[in-house]
Parts: structure tokens; C-alpha cells; sequence
């Protein structure tokens, strides 16, 4: 069966002598893999629309009971050069990638999880501030899948949040001071203000989202935060925070 998706690639490595295997994010089926034949060889068919983060339409072939779907072409739709030829979005926007590959469901349809990374992909082209990109891509991507952190009212209590609260990735939620129990551990604070930030991020029109204008201090804070949550999500930590941290520390 032919079909034909819009998609955004987030996973590309060579296989054999001139194939590659692709990951990519659609409209239409969520993440999927397939095998571009002669991928390597054949510019003509495939052109750079197999490259990370390119916004392209792919042209697809499938048979019952096979694993991976064959790409037949690439057509692209949008290409990110000012983003791939600065180290800090390029390090953010490989965070944003893995997230993708790792917490989507395998053939899924989600459109709004999609609109949000083409979306946010677009502005860190457009030079957007990388970091502040990636805190709003966690929040509503995280959201969208089902991952939404309680961060308004205390996990034991039920007191709203309206001080200092400490984040528990292990629970995906805040305790107030009144019913934290130490167990010896570094401890997570969140803000009333970062708190406030991530709602705001949540629920804003995603084209105005850029008008939010949060302190180092709160980025900081849901850094932290969004760190152990991802943690506790996945049982691991991304490969790509560490390159982030080690680019945005000099």
C-alpha cells in the first residue's frame, strides 16, 4: 500500500552499505521508522530530506506483517540551516528530538504534538532562544502526552500552591513544607513564580507563547524540575542533556 505523510525527522543512521533506517514524527500516524533504500546514492529521490529536523512530506510503501515501512521518496517541505549552524539550538533542539523518539508512542496519531514540534522547531530556526524553547517544548509536549506534572495544589494536603513547594519526580507532583517528610535528599523548589510560568506556558495560544518572559532563576528551577520528571518517566537520563549542559556552561 502507497501513502504519502507530512513528517518531521527526528532519527536517521546509515544501514548497510547505501541505506538508511529513519525515524520520523508524522501528522497523520505519530512516530514511525522505515528503511530509505539506496538512500545514500540516490539524490534525486531523496535529496537532504532525510537530514534531523527537516520538515518534509514522505512518500511510503507498505506491506501486511512487515516490520519496517519502506520510504520510497522525500519531498522537503521546510529546512532549518540557521538553527544546524549554531551549537546552542542545535544542542537544545537534539534534546527535543530524543524526547520525541523517546516518550511517543509507537504509531500514535497526536496532530497537536506534532504542530508543537514543527512549531518550536521554526523558532529556534528563527532564533528564538534555545533554552526558553525547550523549557515550553517539555511542558506541553509532556502535557499532550499524558506526562502532566500536579504542580497547583499539594500531592498529600490539597493546599493550593501558593509558596515555596518541593517537586518530586517519583510522585510527578509538589508537597508543601507542612507535609514534606526529608528523606536526605537534594530537594527540588519550585516557586510560586515558575509554577505560575508553567501554567502560563501551558495553556497560552502557542503563537504567543514567546511573549512570556521568565527569570534565570525560574528557568533554573523547572530545569531541575523537568530533569527529574523525564527522569522518572523514562527510567534513564537523555543522552543529549549532557552535550546541552556541557555547550550552555562555557
Amino acid at each position: 500500500m502507497k501513502s504519502k505523510t507530512e513528517t518531521v525527522i527526528i532519527g536517521s543512521m546509515n544501514l548497510g552499505e547505501a541505506d538508511k533506517l529513519v525515524t520520523f514524527f508524522s501528522l497523520e500516524r505519530g512516530k514511525l521508522r522505515g528503511v530509505a533504500k539506496n538512500a545514500r546514492k540516490s539524490f534525486r529521490r531523496f535529496g537532504a530530506g532525510l537530514e534531523l529536523f527537516t520538515h518534509t512530506r514522505l512518500h511510503l510503501y507498505e506491506k501486511e506483517h512487515q516490520e519496517l515501512i519502506r520510504i520510497e521518496s522525500a519531498d522537503i517541505i521546510s529546512q532549518h540551516f540557521e538553527m544546524t549552524g549554531d551549537l546552542d539550538r542545535m544542542a537544545a533542539g537534539s534534546v527535543i528530538l530524543e524526547l520525541v523518539k523517546e516518550i511517543a508512542p509507537e504509531g500514535e496519531r497526536n496532530v497537536h504534538a506534532f504542530q508543537l514540534l514543527a512549531h518550536i522547531l521554526h523558532l529556534l530556526n528563527e532564533g528564538v532562544d534555545p533554552m526558553f524553547l525547550l523549557r515550553i517544548f517539555e511542558i506541553r509536549f509532556l502535557s499532550l502526552l499524558g506526562f502532566q506534572p500536579r504542580l497547583d495544589k499539594c500531592l498529600s494536603c490539597g493546599c493550593a500552591a501558593e509558596r515555596q513547594m518541593v517537586f518530586f519526580g517519583l510522585k510527578g507532583g509538589v508537597l508543601c513544607p507542612d507535609c514534606l517528610v526529608s528523606s536526605g535528599e537534594d530537594q527540588i523548589h519550585l516557586s510560586p513564580g515558575a509554577i505560575g510560568f508553567y501554567y502560563h506556558a501551558l495553556r497560552m495560544d502557542l503563537a504567543k507563547v514567546t511573549r512570556l518572559k521568565p527569570s534565570a532563576d525560574i528557568m533554573r528551577e523547572l530545569d531541575r524540575a523537568f530533569s527529574s520528571h523525564t527522569l522518572h518517566i523514562l527510567g534513564k537520563r537523555l543522552k543529549s542533556v549532557g552535550f546541552l549542559k556541557a555547550i550552555t556552561c562555557h
